[in-house]
């Protein structure tokens, strides 16, 4: 698995978009993502035909993996192991770059989507959850493509790929930090279309644009929560017996308790501000009676994405340890403190109903 650079301050907003010469990679990846959204939705496909396309999808986007990535001198933030965020992103081999290059990100963005995309045909993901990330993609696609001329006639050249382990237990660790890698440059994504939708709702802008951003945002966070399936896609056993304790031992390491959590996580914390204000303007504005229907309908859709990732979190917790706590959980308890009885699933169950509360505005 490569090394993943981004940006410093987890923002699309703060890249320098100077350099676009990867457009051209881009637009050619739209087209292999529409070609298997047509696959994947059909109203008609048999599973050998599925996996042959992944097969293809995964051949013809191969040249993607392993870009040169140049920077300059001091471009790339050293880390300071006593900041919560470098330490996670340590642990899942992230590098933050100061003054990020538009074509830097670019580069980045499609090596992470082809190793994901390469991977496909070794999991156990639904055909849903792949469809949600390929929307994502669309999504993301159509922001860096926008007003850009790209060549239709663009071919890519082969690269040198870099190897994906073999070993059962590498495996899994690789799927596990490629996830968050997908993950991440989701999150950045979709906290850039909150952004633009809501600088249009404060400014009074054109409603088919906000309708558009607000559309966009959703499915890229959306294709986080497959993030999550793809990369907790090993048994459980593999989970209990080399993730946990994998990452057990990077946290005894910075002398931390004992898990992540998402205020660790840089592109969360940030995604998540930019998610509040827009939902804060949206229920003042609701309140007013000066929004249109159109946009609420938008934010709802985000509502039932935002509900239902928590969901899917809390089983996969559950599925992967069962009625034991989380890692962050056990990392507090003191020794001879009374145990704590609610389990991991527990926890985020209990945070779902926080983000049922949070947006029932909406729907009331």
């Amino acid at each position: 698995m490569n090394q993943c650079y981004l940006p410093a301050g987890s923002s699309i907003s703060e890249l320098n978009f100077s350099v676009t010469n990867e457009i051209d990679k881009v637009y050619l990846f739209d087209s292999k993502v529409k070609k298997q959204i047509e696959i994947i939705l059909g109203e008609t496909y048999l599973l050998p035909e599925v996996l042959e396309a992944f097969k293809s999808f995964s051949e013809a986007l191969a040249p993607l993996v392993n870009p040169s990535l140049e920077f300059d001198e001091g471009q790339v933030k050293v880390k300071d192991m006593n900041d919560k965020f470098d330490i996670y992103d340590n642990y899942f081999e992230v590098s933050r770059v100061n003054d990020m290059r538009s074509g830097q990100f670019i580069q980045q963005y499609l090596d992470t989507s082809a190793e994901i995309i390469d991977e496909f045909q070794y999991t156990s993901m639904s055909r849903g959850e792949i469809a949600y990330m390929l929307k994502g993609w669309e999504a993301a696609n159509a922001i860096i493509l926008k007003d850009k001329n790209p060549d239709s006639n663009f071919k890519l050249e082969q690269v040198d790929r870099s190897s994906v382990p073999g070993k059962n237990e590498d495996r899994a660790l690789y799927r596990w930090k490629l996830a968050h890698h997908g993950f991440a440059v989701f999150m950045i994504t979709s906290a850039y279309c909150f952004e633009k939708a809501t600088e249009l709702i404060e400014n009074g802008g054109d409603e088919d644009a906000i309708v558009d951003w607000l559309d966009k945002g959703a499915h890229l966070f959306r294709a986080t929560t497959a993030c999550m399936e793809f990369g907790n896609s090993f048994t459980a056993t593999i989970y209990r017996t080399i993730i946990r304790p994998d990452m057990s031992k990077a946290n005894e390491e910075a002398n931390l308790p004992n898990g992540f959590s998402g205020t660790q996580n840089l592109e969360y914390v940030e995604w998540r501000s930019r998610k509040k204000r827009l939902l804060d303007l949206v229920k003042a504005k609701k309140a007013e009676g000066t929004i249109g229907q159109r946009v609420l309908d938008m934010v709802e859709m985000f509502r039932a994405f935002y509900l239902e990732d928590m969901h899917i979190h809390s089983i996969i917790a559950g599925r992967m340890v069962g009625m034991e706590k989380s890692l962050l959980q056990a990392g507090f308890i003191k020794p001879g403190t009374k145990p704590v009885k609610i389990t991991a699933a527990d926890v985020l169950r209990s945070m779902a109903a926080m983000r049922d509360k949070e947006t029932s505005f909406l729907v009331h």
